[in-house]
């Protein structure tokens, strides 16, 4: 359970012998791949390739796992808030517990509850709201590249994957099939504000929509109102800054694991992880830094803001060891989702290990704080 986690994470710092580096606990997930039931402690509940995590204003976690999503409540139970487990597209209009979904690969919580799902297989961004009730808000059904300028829920995505808030409650989606980022503000209107279309690495300098991008996977949004994009298939991180100017901030391009404590620009990062990798793999806590989830070197990779990288969690093997001891040493197996916590924690979906861990903040760290990051997004 999540409150026994960070308990045992506390109890091992304060008993001086912990590691002098952050501490990695399971706090969801048995190891075993299955459809665990509704009720049970989440440590104790068997889940199905976890692929995305984000928390809500509550502290709650929600975990997107074998076309469901999941809320580990506060007392450490877990319940599922969307998705049948059958894969399909039926349900708009009904309680979001009974409707079907298809290859969902990433979800995002706002400020108002609103729990936002890449529902990838078909092509569409669905919502839950606080009533529990699913709707459509982009996406027709039938992939292509369509309907900018218009009503999102009439435009048409390729594989949507990734998904952000930015401030004013914009909608950030990673249409990967179409190599953009496509953006719904609250009014319900569709844009894209990175990609021309084309697959490929070029425009730096320049402004993201005249760029390149390659599968772009996932997205994550900082204090500044920064957009952090996983250009997956260029096994690069680029940045678009508030007055729409992309960069690369991580990754030379050239897939492998190499960089640590030098630049983040001049490292090797291993994104792609198949034709749907999962994508909830970039997060920014609240020092600023950016977190990456790298997935097939089985580590999680952390960009300070002076630039420099380093690995947050994971020593390069596949594997499962590790709980209670140094996050760095640990071994994963295939982080493909990562969310920062306000207290300065972060959770880590690892989709071969069918668990979820928590990387607990260095003792003697201040907590940070992110709320209100995330306004409620679109209102129609």
């Amino acid at each position: 359970m999540i409150t026994a986690g960070l308990a045992l994470a506390a109890s091992l710092r304060g008993g001086g012998s912990a590691p002098t580096g952050r501490v990695i606990l399971t706090v969801a997930g048995t190891g075993v791949r299955g459809d665990g039931p509704d009720g049970h402690a989440a440590s104790a509940t068997d889940l199905s390739s976890p692929l995305s995590v984000d928390i809500d204003q509550q502290g709650r976690l929600y975990i997107l796992e074998g076309d469901r999503v999941r809320r580990v409540n506060g007392d450490g139970t877990v319940v599922t808030v969307a998705g049948s487990g059958r894969a399909g597209s039926a349900g708009d209009g009904g309680a979001a517990t009974a409707a079907d979904l298809d290859g969902p690969q990433d979800i995002v919580v706002d400020n108002g509850g609103n729990i936002y799902i890449a529902d990838s297989g078909d092509n569409r961004v669905r919502r839950v709201d606080a009533r529990g009730v699913i709707s459509t808000v982009a996406g027709t059904g039938q992939r292509g590249y369509a309907g900018d300028g218009g009503p999102a829920a009439t435009a048409r995505l390729d594989t949507p994957t990734g998904l952000a808030i930015g401030f004013g409650g914009v909608l950030l989606i990673a249409d990967s099939g179409n190599n953009r980022v496509r953006a719904v503000g609250p009014d319900g209107v569709i844009s894209t504000v990175a990609g021309t279309g084309d697959a490929g690495y070029a425009g730096d300098g320049g402004l993201a929509g005249s760029a390149l991008l390659n599968g772009p996977r996932c997205i994550a949004v900082d204090a500044e109102d920064n957009v952090y994009v996983a250009d997956t298939l260029n096994d690069r991180v680029r940045r678009i800054d508030a007055a729409g100017v992309i960069t690369t901030v991580a990754g030379s391009g050239e897939p492998g694991f190499a960089g640590d404590g030098d630049s983040a620009t001049a490292a090797r990062l291993n994104l792609a992880s198949g034709p749907l990798s999962g994508a909830g793999c970039l997060s920014v806590d609240g020092a600023g830094d950016l977190l990456i989830a790298d997935a097939l070197n089985n580590r999680v990779r952390q960009v300070a803001v002076d630039g420099i990288i380093s690995t947050l969690a994971g020593n390069g093997q596949a594997g499962s060891a590790g709980d209670g001891g140094d996050a760095t040493q640990a071994q994963l197996a295939r982080p493909l989702g990562v969310v920062a916590l306000p207290v300065g924690g972060v959770y880590i979906a690892e989709a071969d290990n069918d668990r979820v861990r928590l990387v607990d903040q260095p003792a003697g760290a201040a907590s940070r704080s992110v709320a209100n990051a995330r306004p409620t997004a679109i209102t129609t």
